[in-house]
């Protein structure tokens, strides 16, 4: 792609930017970092607050049981059950063989995976927009009770928001200068995305959106290598995702009642009281690229809404924990809408920790992660 000037109009400029030879001053260095260092370490601060205190709740109950046995004894049990969580398993019963399997240590790697995906989130930011929308994004992304409450959960959630995300920069990055091991890295991310979580590979139809809307605007045909690699990430999954598919077909013959009552408290269940603020803000992003706008519409609406359509038509797919993507793309959309506002911006993020506080203050007690899904949500 051609670089055009920085307020150019048209949504398809380059996203490195022409380069510049810029000093190493230290503001220079701390808005290279600040955007995924700050809320990584925030992430962090507050993933670790109260870690051990709630006791196990039902899914990480299972995570310990079918983490437990051999590999070959995981395997078979998949092959009876749930083949879609056999991955996940595999790699806990490792992590468990090395490290034990204390609620602190079997919550850990979920931790990791959260603070280094809210830092991807910031730096995704940084790269699309400016320093200070990946900065600000961030930090209302690792403030969001969702985020902390499934970076203390023993499950693949925080995996599934980790590539994800990792994805959708890697993704953008390509696009801007295609190279075949940009695509590799790329389809080596969709791949851990299809053994992490069946349902985070939804971002799949945002990537596809972002693909034709990127060609669209320079037409250029290295962006189509953007299907071969994704069909070929997906092969080694596949056999997991059909054997998943015939295990859970009762979930096609059943109709879930309040499906009305379900939808209408969707948003406040993705993201809470907080993330309604955030969400709110995120409705009023404008940018010179309307079509970066678009885009990120595109990755925060589809997955929520094919998954409560699902719901209404076949089984109870809807629940939070399986399109926690969606909230980076959300977060960095509020941070445009408040870019340049310091005083606003600064009123909306106590706003977001104030009402963040209750719940985050529950997810902490003893019976917080007691809040059983549904039984026959998707997994």
């Amino acid at each position: 792609m051609l670089a055009q000037p920085a307020h150019d109009d048209s949504p398809s400029r380059p996203l490195a930017g022409p380069r510049r030879a810029s000093p190493r001053r230290a503001a220079t260095i701390f808005w290279t970092w600040a955007p995924a260092l700050v809320p990584a370490a925030l992430t962090a601060a507050v993933g670790l607050l109260g870690l051990a205190v709630p006791a196990p709740g039902p899914g990480e109950a299972l995570t310990r049981v079918l983490s437990a046995p051999g590999a070959g004894e995981i395997v078979e049990t998949a092959r009876r059950s749930d083949v879609v969580g056999a991955p996940y398993h595999l790699v806990m019963h490792y992590w468990i063989e090395w490290f034990g399997d204390s609620v602190t240590v079997l919550r850990l790697p979920s931790l990791v995976a959260m603070v280094i995906g809210v830092g991807i989130a910031g730096e995704l930011g940084r790269r699309l927009f400016s320093p200070g929308v990946g900065f600000y994004g961030g930090l209302l992304l690792a403030a969001l009770p969702q985020v902390s409450r499934y970076a203390q959960e023993a499950g693949p959630y925080a995996l599934a928001f980790l590539f994800t995300t990792a994805a959708t920069l890697v993704l953008y990055r390509t696009l801007d200068r295609p190279r075949w091991w940009r695509w590799t890295g790329y389809g080596l991310l969709v791949l851990g995305i299809g053994l992490a979580q069946v349902t985070a590979l939804l971002v799949l139809a945002g990537h596809a959106y972002i693909v034709l809307s990127r060609w669209r605007l320079s037409r250029q045909p290295a962006l189509f290598w953007w299907f071969p690699v994704t069909v070929l990430s997906l092969v080694p999954p596949a056999p997991l995702i059909s054997l998943g598919l015939r295990q859970h077909a009762a979930l096609f013959l059943y109709r879930p009642s309040a499906r009305w009552e379900m939808a209408w408290s969707a948003p406040e269940a993705l993201a809470g009281t907080a993330g309604l603020v955030v969400l709110g803000c995120a409705f009023a992003a404008r940018w010179p690229d309307r079509a970066l706008i678009r885009e990120l519409a595109v990755l925060a609406a589809v997955p929520p809404v094919v998954l409560l359509a699902a719901s209404f038509v076949t089984g109870p797919f809807w629940a939070p924990r399986n399109v926690l993507f969606v909230l980076p793309p959300i977060a960095l959309c509020a941070a445009v809408a408040l870019r340049g506002l310091r005083l606003r911006a600064a009123l909306v993020f106590a706003l977001v920790i104030l009402l963040a506080v209750p719940q985050q203050r529950a997810i902490r007690q003893p019976d917080g992660h007691q809040d059983r899904p549904p039984a026959t949500a998707s997994p």
